[in-house]
């Protein structure tokens, strides 16, 4: 008897181990087009939700920008994220950032100057290549803010780093309509960096932000499990991803994760 339970222990463990293997390959997906190849990654949190109406969520976004055969990639030129029409992102009665404040400035005073209009976080790397000292990685950080920009909602990305050549610059992400299964599209294009020498060849990014407004508890961002009645586990496409490049190749991908429905 005791053999039979351990051999079921065992045969629990592997199963979980499995699953969990299973997990991160659906969140880590590898996408290609001709010599350019990104690694997608992607989560939400948590995810068990509504089966109707919405709940705080936390949504991660990002990937990995690669070739094929080892050389430079072609410069990062535009990132577009699309949220699932299930997903809500409702900045009402959340203070804005203007973006002037946030150009030239340290983690620090971006923080002093616009906290109260945070909405995530995440990390860049950003590659540099000089004549005179080759190529070389500078890892940077990431907070992103609540903003307007040409009188419409978006995102301002502010990003500083301080290894071998200290940067800071901001990514813009306009928030638009998306189409089909997608309801939210966050559009940006990406600015020159280091006057033309750096190109992003890694980008993280996590947006998550409970608030008070008009004396209730709002979310940043929202979303339901829309599985039908008595199904109570099932794939999600919870976001899609995609790089477009200078010269013209353009990579997607779509962000798959199960949710389970509440109620």
């Amino acid at each position: 008897m005791k053999r039979l339970t351990s051999r079921k222990k065992r045969l629990v463990a592997l199963v979980s181990i499995l699953t969990l293997s299973l997990a991160a390959v659906a969140v880590a997906e590898a996408a290609d087009s001709g010599n350019v190849v990104v690694h997608f990654h992607g989560s939400i949190s948590p995810r068990k939700l509504p089966r109707q109406g919405l709940a705080p969520v936390g949504v991660q976004m990002g990937g990995k920008i690669n070739t094929k055969d080892g050389t430079q990639p072609p410069r990062l030129t535009e990132i577009q994220l699309e949220i699932n029409k299930h997903g809500v992102i409702d900045p009402a009665g959340l203070p804005t950032c203007a973006l002037g404040k946030l150009h030239n400035a340290s983690p620090a005073r971006a923080k002093r100057v616009c906290g109260p209009a945070e909405v995530g976080h995440g990390n860049v790397t950003t590659r540099i290549h000089l004549r005179e000292q080759g190529e070389f990685a500078t890892p940077g950080s990431m907070l992103a803010f609540n903003g307007r920009y040409k009188g419409k909602p978006a995102i301002f990305a502010h990003v500083t780093s301080n290894g071998r050549l200290a940067l800071t610059y901001v990514i813009v992400f306009q928030i638009e309509k998306a189409k089909g299964s997608y309801g939210t599209a966050l559009v940006a294009k990406i600015p020159s960096i280091a006057s033309g020498a750096g190109f992003i060849s890694a980008f993280d990014l996590l947006l998550k932000r409970r608030f008070t407004a008009g004396g209730k508890q709002h979310s940043y961002i929202s979303a339901a499990c829309p599985l039908p009645s008595g199904i109570f586990i099932g794939p999600f496409k919870f976001a899609r991803s995609t790089y477009i490049f200078e010269d013209g190749t353009e990579v997607s991908e779509d962000l798959e994760k199960t949710c389970k429905a509440r109620g």
